[in-house]
C-alpha cells in the first residue's frame, strides 16, 4: 500500500506563518481603497482632540485604525462591536487594516458611541471625495427614510398614566413573587434551583420597577400636534413608536438625501420621530450646507430639483423649498386617484371657484357648495362645502366628481369638498397638484425610487443593518452617519481604481 506525507493541519493544528499585512490588500479592492484614503486624502485628525495622553496614561489604539476597522465591518456586515473585535483578531484583512492592532470590543463601542459630531465632519470630507471623482451632480436629488428599531424595549412605552399603571403591575407581581417563595420556603420546597431561579426573577422585578420610577420623577410631557401625550419611553426617551411595513416598532428613521447621478448621499441624519415630512426643512438646509462645505456647485443655469414621496406632501415644506429656490416634486395622497375613466382627471377642490361674497364654492358645471361647517382631520382645520343631491344627481360631470361607481350608486348627498390651508386658493400644494396631472412631471417624479431605493437596499439588505445597536439621538445619528459613509465609499471605489490604473 503507498504510503502519503500527513500533517496535523488537517486535524485543525494552527501554523506560524510568515505574512506581510501589507500585501493582503490587494489593489482594487475595496479594503485597499479604504486604507489608501483614509489618513493621506481624508484627514481624520478630528479625533486626536479626543486623547489627553501626551505626557501620562496608556497609549490608545489610533484612530484611523479604529474608523478602518469599524467602516470595514460595517461594510461585510458586521454590525456589533463584539463581531467587529472578533474581524480585528481572526481576518487577515481587518489586521491588515489596523496593523495587527486588536482593539477591545469595549474600545470599539466607545469610539462609534462617543465620536457622533466628527463622523459628521468625516462624512462631508468623503462627500468632497465622490465629488472630486466626478459622482455627483448637484442638480436632482430624492429623500427618504429607512425605519429601524433601537435598543429600546416597546414594553416599557406610554403615556405618563400608562407607565403608572405598568410601575403598578411590576409592583403587584414582585409581591405575589415574593409571597410564593415564602409559601414555598414554609413548606421547605426550596432547593438551590428554586433558589437560584426566584432571586433571578425577583432581580428582574426590582429592575422594571426602578427604571419606571427614575423615569416617572423626571419625566417631561411632550404633546403632538392635535394636543394629545406623546408617548415616551423608559430605556430610550430620544426614539418614538414609529409605524414601519412590519408594524409599530420602537425606534427612528433613518433620513438620506441621495444625489441622482450615482445614488451618492449628500446629508444623512437620524430623528427619532414617528412623522418624517417636519424633517424636510432641516435636512434641505444640510444638503445645501453639506454641498458648501465639499465645495459642490450645481450646474449653471438649472434650478434643483427636490423629490420627495406624500409622506413629505404639506404647504411648510413647499415654501421651504421655495425660499430655497429648490423645486419640489411631492404628490399628495390622492395622487394616484385623481385619474378617472378614458384618461379624464377627476375633480377636485382646486377645480371649484370660490365666492367670496356668501361664502360659498361654485363647480365645474355652475352649482353651488354651501358652507356647512369646520372639522380637524390629521390634527389640521378644514371647512367644509357641500351641493345639494339633487344638484349632482342630474350633473353630467358626476362621473368625473365623485370617485367611484359604488359612490355614485348610493350617494344621498351632494359633492362635498373640504378647504385647508393646503389646497386654498393661491395655495402651493394646488399649484403642485396641477403641475403633477401633466405628464411631464409624473416622468420627473417617476425618478425619485431610482435615486433613493437603491440606497436603503444597500444599507439595509447588503450591509446587514436591521436595527441600531445604540440609545440616544446623537450615538444613533452617528452610527447612521458611518453607514451612510460605507455606502459612498463604495461608490468611490470604480473612480479610485480609475483614477488609479487599477481597473
Amino acid at each position: 500500500m503507498a504510503k502519503y506525507k500527513q500533517t496535523e493541519a488537517g486535524n485543525g493544528q494552527g501554523l506560524f506563518l510568515s505574512i506581510n499585512l501589507k500585501e493582503q490588500l490587494l489593489p482594487g479592492t475595496f479594503e485597499y481603497m479604504l486604507d489608501d484614503l483614509i489618513g493621506n486624502k481624508i484627514d481624520v485628525s478630528a479625533f486626536d482632540k479626543n486623547y489627553k495622553n501626551d505626557d501620562t496614561g496608556a497609549k490608545a489604539v489610533p484612530p484611523p485604525a479604529l474608523i478602518k476597522l469599524v467602516i470595514y465591518g460595517y461594510s461585510r456586515g458586521a454590525k456589533s462591536s463584539r463581531r467587529i473585535e472578533e474581524l480585528a483578531k481572526n481576518n487577515i484583512i481587518a489586521k491588515a487594516l489596523t496593523k495587527d492592532i486588536e482593539p477591545h470590543w469595549t474600545t470599539i463601542a466607545g469610539f462609534i458611541s462617543g465620536n457622533s459630531e466628527i463622523f459628521a465632519e468625516i462624512f462631508v470630507k468623503v462627500l468632497a471625495y465622490c465629488s472630486e471623482l466626478g459622482l455627483v451632480g448637484g442638480q436632482t436629488f430624492a429623500i427618504d427614510g429607512l425605519r429601524l428599531p433601537s435598543n429600546a424595549s416597546m414594553g416599557l412605552t406610554g403615556t405618563a398614566e400608562e407607565l403608572e399603571k405598568k410601575l403598578g403591575v411590576y409592583r403587584k407581581m414582585a409581591e405575589r413573587h415574593v409571597a410564593k417563595h415564602r409559601r414555598h420556603d414554609e413548606r421547605g420546597e426550596t432547593d438551590k434551583k428554586t433558589e437560584k431561579n426566584y432571586q433571578r426573577q425577583q432581580k428582574h422585578y426590582n429592575r422594571q420597577i426602578e427604571k419606571i420610577s427614575v423615569f416617572l420623577e423626571t419625566m417631561e410631557h411632550r404633546e403632538g400636534k392635535r394636543g394629545q401625550e406623546i408617548k415616551s419611553n423608559v430605556t430610550d426617551n430620544d426614539s418614538a413608536m414609529i409605524m414601519s411595513s412590519s408594524g409599530y416598532i420602537q425606534g427612528y428613521i433613518g433620513l438620506s438625501v441621495s444625489d441622482s447621478k450615482n445614488q451618492v448621499i449628500i446629508s444623512a441624519q437620524a430623528v427619532g420621530s414617528a412623522n418624517e415630512c417636519e424633517h424636510l426643512p432641516a435636512m434641505i438646509d444640510q444638503t445645501l450646507g453639506n454641498m458648501r462645505e465639499a465645495k459642490i456647485k450645481k450646474p449653471k443655469g438649472t434650478k434643483q430639483t427636490m423629490l420627495a414621496d406624500k409622506n413629505y406632501f404639506s404647504e411648510e415644506n413647499l415654501k421651504a423649498c421655495e425660499e430655497k429656490n429648490i423645486e419640489a416634486i411631492i404628490p399628495d395622497s390622492q395622487y394616484k386617484r385623481r385619474l378617472g375613466e378614458n384618461g379624464k382627471m377627476r375633480f377636485e377642490a382646486d377645480d371649484f371657484k370660490y365666492h367670496e361674497e356668501g361664502d360659498y364654492y361654485e363647480c365645474p358645471h355652475g352649482k353651488r357648495l354651501a358652507y356647512c361647517g369646520t372639522n380637524i382631520l390629521g390634527g389640521s382645520e378644514g371647512k367644509v362645502y357641500q351641493a345639494r343631491a339633487v344638484d349632482c344627481r342630474i350633473c353630467p360631470c358626476f362621473p368625473q366628481c365623485i370617485r367611484s361607481k359604488k359612490e355614485q350608486i348610493l350617494i344621498d348627498k351632494g359633492r362635498k369638498i373640504r378647504i385647508t390651508r393646503s389646497n386654498e386658493n393661491g395655495s402651493l400644494c394646488g399649484a403642485l397638484r396641477k403641475k403633477l396631472n401633466s405628464v411631464d412631471y409624473q416622468d420627473r417624479y417617476s425618478y425619485r425610487i431610482q435615486i433613493i431605493e437603491p440606497v436603503f437596499a444597500n444599507i439595509g439588505y447588503c450591509k446587514g443593518l436591521n436595527r441600531f445597536s445604540l440609545r440616544g439621538n446623537d450615538k444613533v445619528n452617528g452610527q447612521w452617519q458611518l453607514y451612510c459613509m460605507v455606502h459612498n465609499l463604495g461608490k468611490c471605489l470604480k473612480g479610485y481604481n480609475t483614477e488609479k490604473g487599477y481597473a
